[in-house]
């Protein structure tokens, strides 16, 4: 006798398939800005959904599970820089308007890359993720004040950093 498996959107699913189906591009676009890479943002978000999707069971309310994830790929990937360090190469990009706005995502990307690790997390955290301060810090294992200094000294970088880029848009208008 074949025995039946459950699988993910299934009428009677997992509320976690569930959360992963609703949750995952948002997930996966902070990951991206944490890593700056989409192959390493996917590895990253699979490795953090499979480490919470293995502690489940011990999530007493099923709306914390979001946090559980974000603060999951956060310590990953804290732990996998740790371990090594590299470049990412970009190829060039094609030229026309499509390639002006990817080259200023690249730039934001770029720029976002060379903050320090923290800093960069509490940039994604704050203002991609909307995460209040107080949330950041606890992603962050950190208090409220490091974090705030965090994200006030990523910004003054990432102003530093595209001040030619603004000065660029505000020409081309």
């Amino acid at each position: 006798m074949k025995r039946e498996t459950k699988r993910p959107g299934d009428a009677a699913g997992d509320p976690f398939d569930e959360f992963v189906s609703a949750r995952y591009q948002a997930l996966l676009r902070g990951a991206f800005l944490i890593t700056g890479d989409v192959h390493d943002a996917r590895d990253l978000l699979h490795d953090a959904l499979a480490r919470v999707y293995a502690k489940r069971a011990a999530i007493r309310d099923p709306g914390a599970t979001e946090g559980y994830v974000r603060r999951t790929m956060v310590r990953t990937h804290v732990s996998r820089w740790r371990r090594t360090r590299r470049e990412v190469l970009t190829s060039a990009l094609p030229d026309g308007p499509a390639a002006q706005e990817a080259e200023r995502d690249e730039q934001l990307a770029a720029a976002l890359a060379g903050l320090p690790r923290r800093q960069r997390a509490a940039v994604v955290l704050r203002y991609y993720l909307d995460l209040p301060v107080a949330q950041v810090a606890e992603e962050l294992g950190c208090s409220v004040a490091t974090a705030k200094t965090h994200l006030a000294r990523a910004i003054r970088a990432l102003r530093q950093e595209l001040e030619p880029v603004r000065e660029l848009v505000g020409r081309e208008r």
